[in-house]
C-alpha cells in the first residue's frame, strides 16, 4: 500500500541546513550513474477569457536516485499573467495543488503519494527553492562574507534570506524593490524575524554597494542588476528561470532576464544548476547570451561539477561569481519528497492507499493464457 499524506503534517521537520545538505546530495548524484533527472517541463495552456488574458501553467519536475532510494516525479498546475515588465497571477487564481509520487528505485512500488510542497522553516515559501539557491555556499562565497544586498521583497527573497541567516552569521542587510511600501514592510518584518538589520534602499545600485552577497529574488521580465555596480569578491544568487513558452504564446516579446549583459561580462565564472535546463528553456539570463556572443559555454560550470569536485569553485578572494539556480530539478524534489516520506512514516502521519496491482500479462506470461 501506498501512504498519502501532506508535506504540512512533517516539513516543518527538516531546517534549512538539512535541506541543503540533502539538496547538494541530490545534486551529486545527478551527474553519477547512481541518479537521474530530466529537465523541468512546462506546458503553457494560453487562455482569453472573462477576467483577461494569462496562461495555464503545468510544471513537471522528474527525477530520482539509487542513493536515497526513490525515483518520481511531481507535478503543479499554476496561472500567470504579465502586466508591464512584472510576472503576476491573474486576478482569480484557484489554490495551488501539487503532488508528489514516489516510487521504490529498486523494487519499483509506489511508496507514496505527497500532497503539496515542503514549504521553508519560516512557512512562507517553498523549501526546495532556498535550499538550492544555498547550495554550494561555503564553495562559492568569500569565508568572510557577512554583507547581504536584496533585489525583491517576495517569498523566495524572505526564505531564501532567512535561509541564509542560518547558514552564516550575517552583520548587515540591505533590500530594494521599487514599491516603497514593500521594501519597508519586508525590511521591517525580516529583520525582527532574523535579527540582522535590513535596511531599505531606495535606488537599485544601492542594494549592490558595500555587500559581500547579493540576493536576486524578483518576478521581473527586465534585468534589475548592473554589472557598473558590482565590486571584486561578491557572490550572486539569482532565480528567474525561464519563459520561453510566455514568448511563444505572445505574453512577452523577449526572453526573461534578471541579470543584465555587463554583469554576465564581470563574472569570473557563472555557475548554473543546469545546463541542459538553461538550453531546453532557452533560458534568457544563460541560453541567449551564449547564442548572441556575450559570453561562452566555457564560462559556465554545472553546480553538480562543483560539489562532486571535478570542478574548483571560488580559489581567490577576488573573484566575481554568479549563480543562476535557474529551474528546479526533479532530483531535489524527490530528495526531499523522500524525507517527508519517511517523516511522514516514522511520526505516522497520512493515510494508507490500496491500489491493487494489475496482472501485466506481456511481462508476467499472461500471453499463452490469454490467446
Amino acid at each position: 500500500m501506498a501512504l498519502f499524506f501532506h508535506s504540512d503534517d512533517v516539513d516543518r521537520l527538516i531546517p534549512i541546513k538539512d535541506a541543503v545538505e540533502i539538496t547538494e546530495s541530490a545534486l551529486r548524484d545527478m551527474i553519477s550513474p547512481s541518479g537521474v533527472c530530466a529537465p523541468r517541463k512546462r506546458l503553457n495552456l494560453h487562455r482569453n477569457v472573462a477576467e483577461g488574458t494569462f496562461d495555464t501553467v503545468l510544471n513537471i519536475y522528474a527525477g530520482g536516485s539509487a542513493s536515497y532510494g526513490a525515483v518520481g516525479a511531481q507535478v503543479a498546475l499554476h496561472r500567470k499573467t504579465i502586466v508591464g515588465n512584472t510576472q503576476k497571477r491573474p486576478p482569480f487564481n484557484p489554490d495551488q495543488t501539487e503532488l508528489a509520487l514516489i516510487y521504490d528505485s529498486d523494487t519499483g512500488s509506489l511508496l507514496g503519494v505527497m500532497a503539496h510542497r515542503p514549504r521553508d522553516f519560516t512557512g512562507v515559501a517553498d523549501l526546495r527553492t532556498p535550499a538550492t539557491s544555498l547550495a554550494g555556499l561555503d564553495l562559492f562565497a568569500r569565508k568572510d562574507a557577512r554583507r547581504v544586498g536584496i533585489y525583491g521583497s517576495g517569498q523566495q527573497a524572505w526564505a531564501t534570506f532567512a535561509g541564509l541567516c542560518e547558514m552564516r552569521k550575517l552583520e548587515s542587510a540591505k533590500v530594494y524593490s521599487p514599491t516603497p511600501a514593500h521594501r519597508e514592510g519586508f525590511a521591517k518584518k525580516i529583520s525582527a524575524k532574523t535579527g540582522v538589520t535590513v535596511q531599505p534602499v531606495d535606488k537599485p545600485e544601492l542594494a549592490a554597494k558595500d555587500v559581500d552577497i547579493i540576493l536576486c529574488m524578483t518576478n521581473t521580465n527586465v534585468p534589475v542588476i548592473d554589472g557598473s555596480w558590482l565590486a571584486a569578491g561578491q557572490y550572486i544568487i539569482s532565480v528567474i528561470g525561464s519563459n520561453i513558452e510566455l514568448v511563444k504564446s505572445g505574453n512577452l516579446a523577449a526572453p526573461r532576464r534578471e541579470i543584465d549583459d555587463g554583469t554576465l561580462r564581470r563574472c569570473d565564472f557563472i555557475v548554473a544548476l543546469s545546463k541542459a535546463q538553461a538550453i531546453d528553456s532557452q533560458q534568457g539570463d544563460i541560453f541567449w547570451p551564449v547564442h548572441d556572443g556575450i559570453i561562452t559555454w566555457d564560462k559556465v560550470v554545472e553546480i553538480s561539477d562543483v560539489l562532486a569536485g571535478k570542478v574548483k569553485g571560488r580559489t581567490n578572494d577576488q573573484q566575481i561569481i554568479l549563480y543562476k539556480n535557474q529551474g528546479g530539478q526533479g532530483i531535489v524534489d524527490i530528495a526531499l519528497a523522500k524525507k517527508c516520506y519517511d517523516l511522514a512514516k516514522a511520526h505516522s502521519k497520512g493515510y494508507e492507499m490500496r491500489i491493487e496491482p494489475r496482472l501485466n500479462w506481456w511481462v508476467q506470461g499472461g500471453r499463452a493464457e490469454t490467446w
